[in-house]
Parts: structure tokens; C-alpha cells; sequence
């Protein structure tokens, strides 16, 4: 069997409606494109929707144990027909080899704030090196690189743990009940060796190492969709990643019979990033909204979409450091109506406090030494630059862009370091109050709001 890409699926589709249909299939790359590809190929195993419903089994690979998955894709159905097992997250294909792409999605998801998504990553990884989450911060740099395969980051990893504490999946996975390339080789032998005709595996994973030896066994015997996006900062990686969403544009606009302005396709893009799930979201708001219109236009787009979350927790986090109560409260209220989970709130805040602390105590160091009222173009060419060559280490954690870094030394020279611990400490009550007392979220922040900036107005 071949290996098919992205604009394949018609290939694809084509030998899965075919008499004899392959019996394994692996779909990596995109998660949210992963699924479409899976639902696109179960819709063409099994044509009825409302067979669908009982036909198909989805297991979730974060808690999967594989060795039950085979068990029951060897097993016989009471009611016939064809049998669809889906493992969304399939770890069969994790190794040392794709350790640092793991972590990297891991940092920069924490960086967006996603925190599902790190969380999620964190406890990938930690599968692949066979640790526990409290292992990973604090094992030594040789352990690290003998279990990952790539040096330790050499910046603070206290968010870590944070960032499965808030996770829904943080009780972890049940795991593959023994080494990997042991259970890959019992699914190889089911395989060959024949599982009931109607029974169909479908493997979605983010991530594979494309040496192992059960990738070439699908290869050669089932049939694998790649639908990895280069995540490369060169200008074919981002045309690649725009020809992805606006392929994605086009489909869900087509849906709708409409279509959309050129200049708005990319003033989309520009606004949600790669996000393919938050892309098709936003595309069916304003198909919506246009109603009975055909044309999607510029001010459509400027009426109804949002700004991402990550915009909108910078928007709340910079409005409770500047003291403006009322912006904050409004803000806060907002985005608990919108279903943002209360613990993002409390985790993002708590992330830009501890780097405005890190700030204050980079202020309050002799070398290099920061000067009140400091221009930009001065904090630019010659406190930064010192800055990188003697704290590497603390700048890793901080703002990447010279100006909002800037800025964030300009309001950090305003606090101090025994107000910023107050808050922190204000924040953990908050976080136990969200946990454990059953009071309504919007209470326990208006509470700790009106507390920590009234006083500080």
C-alpha cells in the first residue's frame, strides 16, 4: 500500500470503498486534521450513518491499554457487520526519535497557554522516557539525554507540573502493558495471521518515528495518510501551513455555499494562526453570519470573529497588573461566560506574575545593571544585549520580542518583590477555593480581584 498525503484523500477513499478494503490504517500529523481524515474514511467503511453509531468504537489513546484494543479487534462480533476501532492518540509509534518534537509542542503550547494541550504533551513524554511526571523536572542532564534522545532544556521546567495538575487527562495513561516493540509485534502476528473480516483498526497519532518496524508493516500491508505540517519558520513552511487553511476555508465555506474575499481568507489566517480546529470554527461563525448572503466580506470578518484566547488571557492578565479593576472584572466575566475553563485564568495570571517577578529581580541585580526611565532604543542595543550574554538562562523564559520585553520591565520597575509574592500567594487560595469549596467561579475571582487591586489602585 502507498502512503498518501493531504490532497490524496480522493485516492484514499477510493481504495477504501473498494470490495476488500485494507484492515489497518494509520492517519498522523494535525490532530484536528487527523480526525476529519478518520471521519472521511469511516464514513466510506461503513455508508449509513446510523449504522455508524454502534459500528464504531472510539478509544482514547491517552488512556489506552493496547493489549485490551487487540484483544478486541481479534474478537467476533454478536451483530455482524463491520467493526471500526479508532485509538485517537495511538502511542504505538513514540520513541527516543520523536522525544524533541513532543517536547517542543509541549513548550510552545505552554506558551500559548494552551494548557490541555501541554498538559497532554508532558504526559507523552514522560511515557516515552518510562518516568513519572515528577521524575521529568528533576532528572539529571545525562538521564535526559539517555531517555530523550536531546539535551535538557537548560531553563526552568516548575511548569511541568502545572501544566498536567491541569490537565483533564492528568491521572495518566493505563500504558501498552509492556515494551512497545513486544505489543506491536502481537499486533503484527494478529494481523498476518488474520483477524475477523469486518474488523478494522484506525491508529491516529501526532507524532510517529517512522523507523520502527510496525510503521513498515502498515505501510506494506494497510494504509498510512501523513498529514504532518512542517512547523519550520521557513517561508515554504508557513505557504504549506496557509495552503493547509485555506484549503480548510474553502471546504467549509463550500459546505455552505458561500465563498469568501480574497484579502479576508488571509486576514483569517492572520487573526487565528495555525489552528485548524479554531480556522473551521471561525469560518462556519461567519458563513452564519452572513445568512442569506453569498460572499463572505472584510467586514464581515471585522463584525463577528473574536480574538483567539490567547489574545484575550493577555488581554486579562496585562488588565490585573495595570490595577484596572473594573476592565479586569468585566474581562474576567467575559471569558467565564465564553466556557473558558477557571484554572486557565489562575494559570495564565500565575505565568505573568512569575515573569514579572523575574523581571524585578533582574532589575534589582548589580550586572547588568537596569537605569529607571530606560528608552527602548537604549534597553535594545545595550541592556539586552549584555542581558542575553550574562543571563541566557533567564531569558529563555521571557518575552522573545525586544519591545514586549521592554514593557514588561517598565511595569515591573513599578512593583515590588514582596507585592508579587502576595499575589501569588492570593492566587493559590484562589486556585483551592475553585477546587474545593462549590462556590460559583465568578464569585471567588470577583473576591480576589476586589481584594488584590482595590487595595493596590
Amino acid at each position: 500500500m502507498s502512503i498518501y498525503k493531504k490532497d490524496d484523500m480522493a485516492k484514499v477513499l477510493k481504495a477504501v470503498k473498494q470490495a476488500d478494503p485494507p484492515q489497518i490504517y494509520l492517519i498522523f500529523g494535525d490532530r484536528f486534521l487527523c480526525r476529519k481524515a478518520a471521519g472521511e474514511v469511516v464514513a466510506a467503511l461503513i455508508p449509513e450513518a446510523a449504522a455508524r453509531a454502534d459500528a464504531v468504537n472510539l478509544i482514547d489513546g491517552d488512556q489506552e491499554e493496547a493489549l485490551k484494543t487487540l484483544g478486541l479487534l481479534k474478537s467476533y462480533s454478536l451483530f455482524g457487520g463491520r467493526q471500526i476501532f479508532q485509538v485517537n492518540g495511538s502511542k504505538l509509534f513514540h520513541s527516543r526519535a520523536v522525544a524533541k518534537g513532543i517536547w517542543d509542542k509541549a513548550r510552545r503550547a505552554w506558551q500559548k497557554k494552551d494548557i490541555d494541550a501541554a498538559g497532554r504533551y508532558i504526559l507523552q513524554l514522560a511515557a516515552v522516557g518510562h518516568l513519572s511526571v515528577l521524575e521529568l523536572a528533576g532528572l539529571p542532564d545525562k538521564n535526559w539525554r539517555r531517555n530523550f534522545g536531546f539535551p535538557k532544556p537548560q531553563e526552568s521546567l516548575s511548569w511541568i507540573g502545572e501544566a498536567v495538575a491541569l490537565c483533564p487527562q492528568n491521572d495518566g495513561a493505563a500504558g501498552n502493558q509492556g515494551p512497545q516493540n513486544v505489543v506491536t509485534a502481537q499486533y503484527e502476528a494478529a494481523l498476518t495471521a488474520g483477524i475477523p473480516a469486518g474488523n478494522i483498526l484506525i491508529l491516529l497519532a501526532e507524532t510517529v518515528d517512522k523507523r520502527k518496524k510496525f510503521y513498515k508493516f502498515i505501510q506494506k500491508c494497510g494504509l498510512i495518510i501523513d498529514l504532518a505540517v512542517d512547523s519550520g519558520t521557513s517561508s515554504g513552511a508557513r505557504s504549506k501551513r496557509e495552503a493547509v487553511l485555506k484549503g480548510l476555508i474553502r471546504q467549509t465555506l463550500a459546505d455552505f455555499g458561500k465563498d469568501i474575499e480574497p484579502r479576508a481568507v488571509q486576514a483569517l489566517i492572520e487573526r487565528v494562526g495555525f489552528h485548524p480546529v479554531a480556522i473551521v470554527r471561525e469560518t462556519e461563525k461567519l458563513a452564519l453570519y452572513a445568512d442569506e448572503a453569498g460572499r463572505i466580506t472584510m467586514q464581515d470578518l471585522r463584525e463577528i470573529i473574536g480574538r483567539t484566547r490567547e489574545d484575550a488571557l493577555f488581554e486579562f492578565t496585562e488588565a490585573c497588573t495595570d490595577f484596572n479593576l473594573e476592565r479586569t472584572l468585566v474581562l474576567t466575566a467575559r471569558l467565564l461566560e465564553a466556557g473558558m475553563y477557571p484554572l486557565v485564568l489562575v494559570a495564565g495570571l500565575r505565568n505573568h506574575l512569575r515573569k514579572l517577578l523575574l523581571v524585578r529581580s533582574l532589575i534589582d541585580s548589580a550586572r547588568p545593571a537596569f537605569v529607571a526611565g530606560l528608552t527602548f532604543a537604549v534597553f535594545q542595543k545595550g541592556y539586552l544585549v549584555e542581558l542575553k550574554e550574562t543571563r541566557p538562562e533567564w531569558t529563555a523564559e521571557l518575552p522573545s520580542h525586544p519591545y514586549a520585553l521592554y514593557m514588561m520591565f517598565v511595569k515591573a520597575q513599578k512593583m515590588a518583590v514582596s507585592g508579587l509574592l502576595d499575589w501569588l500567594r492570593e492566587l493559590l487560595a484562589v486556585e483551592l477555593n475553585l477546587k474545593s469549596s462549590g462556590l460559583p467561579p465568578g464569585l471567588v475571582f470577583t473576591r480576589f480581584l476586589i481584594g488584590a487591586l482595590a487595595v493596590r489602585q
